[in-house]
């Protein structure tokens, strides 16, 4: 009878300490207790919504660092050379060269005489050193396509020296043109005429020489 009180006594105090561990328990989750960080069971007191990564915004572009391919529909650019003109010559008709210009005294006229080759021929020396000249002035002509006549009058002094001009005449057209040609019979350095004042009466003329 006694060994059967004391087995009676262990088992009712081993039944009442494991009610006091459940009321423990079930009293501390009540209070909200939760395990120590880095303890055992940490990781699976993780919440459920914090374990989940939340979605990404959509985006307009691609994400950095991904490949993307284009739809099937997307246009494909392609890139093309502009298209320039071909030029096509025609070998039946050759480049012509640009026809030549020519300059050339067409007329002196001694006022009182005597109009001999050899009294004229000062003054013919003096003015066809100007020759290139007067071509360069032909550049300032409105109408270079015809050529054309130029005449002065030109008074002499007796010391000979650059003229006094007068009564430039021309059909030629540009008064840029004119007052170039003026400008050169002025620059002209004639001799010592022979007869003392002398009044010569020239002309020129420009010509377009087409080239054989």
């Amino acid at each position: 009878m006694r060994l059967l009180s004391r087995v009676r006594s262990s088992l009712a105090f081993l039944l009442t300490g494991r009610t006091a561990l459940s009321v423990l328990g079930g009293t501390l989750a009540l209070m909200g207790c939760a395990p120590a960080v880095g303890g055992p069971g940490a990781a699976g007191a993780q919440s459920p919504a914090s374990a989940t990564p939340q979605s990404a915004a959509p985006s307009s572009g691609a994400p950095s660092g991904i490949a993307t391919t284009p739809s099937a529909n997307a246009p494909v650019a392609r890139a093309t050379a502009p298209h320039l003109p071909e030029i096509v010559l025609d070998p039946k008709q050759p480049l012509r060269p640009l026809p030549e210009l020519k300059v050339e005294n067409i007329g002196l006229h001694i006022g009182g005489g005597p109009n001999d080759a050899d009294t004229k021929a000062p003054f013919l020396s003096a003015v066809a050193e100007r020759f290139p000249s007067f071509m360069d002035c032909y550049r300032k002509n409105e109408d270079p396509a015809t050529g054309g006549r130029f005449g002065i009058d030109l008074h002499i002094a007796r010391a000979g020296g650059r003229a006094r001009i007068e009564q430039p005449r021309t059909a030629l057209r540009g008064a840029d043109f004119r007052q170039c040609l003026s400008s050169v019979f002025e620059a002209v350095d004639f001799q010592k005429p022979k007869r003392g004042p002398t009044t010569i009466s020239y002309s020129l003329r420009f010509t377009l020489v087409e080239a054989p």
